[in-house]
């Protein structure tokens, strides 16, 4: 069964309301921090093994609304970011987190991710928001709402609500062990309608290794350019109403 969690903050205090069986976790709201659309509940099921590659073996993760701050990316963390499918979860919620606000973004992106794979996807990033200014081509608003389910480039990437996240493990590519990290990287699958082969690679490991955000505690994300490489164009004949 699925483990939920709800996040309110209302003025300057997080409200955390739990169903039985999930962590407790409150913290104060910066001031300046956006004010959520509503609860933010979060379940995550299914079952990927961390140390027994098992091709195809699947996890969900379901969700009201994505975090509106760092602190509820962090409670978010929390509920799902000890499982590999989790991290692949919390990797799209930073990276659009990222196309609302910069620097909270940055911040989240930094937790979840290996130190050295922070940099490249910010730039890219950068071109996919329409930041750049080069070639405004690249520009993809929807490039998250893409990996959610119900997504579609005919129907402008509007995703079901709750949004959904599905990952898999990869069916072609075993878990191999890192000498740098003292650990197993795992690589899997997030799906997609976005690209014809419906399915791009992440690839999230757990080590204890100094300096690093996992903490020997959480799945981050080893590496991803699957997730922040160009979707196909959104039908001109739809509308992308962005997502919350």
């Amino acid at each position: 069964m699925g483990k939920r969690i709800f996040i309110k903050c209302l003025k300057r205090m997080a409200v955390v309301i739990l169903i039985p069986g999930c962590l407790v976790i409150s913290s104060s709201c910066d001031e300046n921090d956006p004010v959520p659309s509503g609860p933010l509940d979060v379940t995550i099921s299914g079952e990927i093994s961390h140390t027994t590659y098992t091709p195809g073996q699947t996890g969900t993760i379901t969700f009201s609304r994505f975090p509106a701050t760092v602190a509820e990316f962090k409670q978010v963390r929390e509920q799902i970011g000890r499982e590999p499918h989790g991290a692949a979860a919390l990797q799209l919620m930073a990276y659009e987190m990222y196309r609302r606000n910069k620097k909270r973004g940055e911040e989240c992106i930094r937790l979840n991710n290996l130190t050295n794979n922070v940099e490249m996807p910010i730039r890219r990033l950068n071109e996919l928001f329409g930041a750049s200014k080069d070639d405004p081509a690249y520009a993809r608003p929807y490039q998250i709402a893409a990996f959610l389910k119900d997504a579609t480039p005919e129907n402008g990437y509007n995703p079901s609500k709750p949004y959904t996240v599905e990952v898999r493990v990869n069916k072609g590519v075993a878990y191999a062990k890192s000498a740098d990290y003292q650990t197993d990287v795992l690589y899997l699958e997030v799906l997609t309608q976005g690209i014809d082969d419906g399915a791009r690679g992440v690839a999230v490991l757990k080590t204890h290794k100094p300096g690093e955000p996992s903490k020997g505690e959480y799945f981050i994300v080893f590496s991803s350019p699957g997730l922040y490489s160009s979707v196909k164009t959104a039908s001109f004949t739809s509308t992308f109403y962005g997502l919350d």
